[in-house]
């Protein structure tokens, strides 16, 4: 079965790596995608470079915020917008990051044939360092059985893809934090994450294979911005009402 992948990339100012991330999913040996990129208001060429490299890629889309309005939101409102089909198949790419291979939809397209499940997590490495990054695990089963994730140390991280299904049955509330009355900023994709493994068990699939360059040279990456923002966000998604194990969606 050849699934559908919509691939997400919320960007701010990230004219010296979007090019990476642009051509890691043009030259992906699977094709039946399309690639949103909403841009944040940056100030920088990121949104030259984009179209550039759009008017050689139909599968390009580009999106020009009027308001800023952060991750959690632009992809919100774009899946919103575009209204994807319950079984396509998300993909959330930073636009600073990459793909790390050209068989990376090939193989989720593979995983989610032979796997049945509805959303994967993992694996990245970190650049420049060459290291693989310590938040993506495979989540112990004691956890899964116990739905324990909140309490647990997090470990769900890049790359992350989700149908959109089980998207659509996230309270979208509880993407506002209540101490800005806004959507989450800093912990977005906690706030996300944990509702979709709550109710996925055992059909959220981990991948050990590297499919996913999280870049770190970026300055304007969260935990360097304001760190202890984004400490009080997970905070607060982590004390949110859990969702319940689905037996289907």
């Amino acid at each position: 079965m050849d699934n559908k992948f919509i691939i997400i990339t919320p960007f701010y100012n990230v004219e010296e790596w979007v090019k990476y991330c642009l051509r890691s999913v043009s030259k992906q040996e699977y094709k039946n995608y399309s690639h949103y990129l909403i841009d944040d208001l940056s100030t920088d060429s990121s949104t030259e470079i984009i179209e550039s490299e759009a008017s050689q890629n139909q599968k390009i889309k580009l999106i020009k915020n009027t308001t800023k309005k952060y991750a959690l939101k632009n992809i919100s409102d774009t899946l919103e917008e575009i209204n994807p089909a319950d079984e396509d198949i998300i993909v959330i790419l930073d636009g600073d990051d990459w793909l790390a291979a050209t068989d990376v939809l090939e193989k989720l397209n593979k995983i989610y044939n032979d796997e049945d499940c509805w959303m994967t997590y993992g694996s990245y490495v970190e650049f420049p360092s060459k290291i693989k990054g310590k938040f993506a695990k495979q989540i112990p089963e004691h956890i899964i059985n116990n739905n324990s994730y909140r309490e647990s140390p997090w470990m769900s991280s890049h790359l992350r893809t989700f149908k959109y299904k089980l998207w659509k049955n996230i309270d979208k509330n509880d993407f506002v934090s209540e101490q800005t009355g806004n959507f989450i900023k800093a912990a977005w994709d906690l706030a996300f994450v944990f509702p979709m493994l709550e109710m996925s068990g055992k059909k959220a699939h981990y991948v050990k294979n590297i499919l996913y360059v999280y870049n770190r040279q970026n300055p304007l990456n969260e935990d360097k911005v304001d760190h202890s923002h984004q400490l009080s966000e997970e905070t607060e998604v982590r004390a949110k009402k859990k969702y319940q194990l689905r037996e289907k969606l």
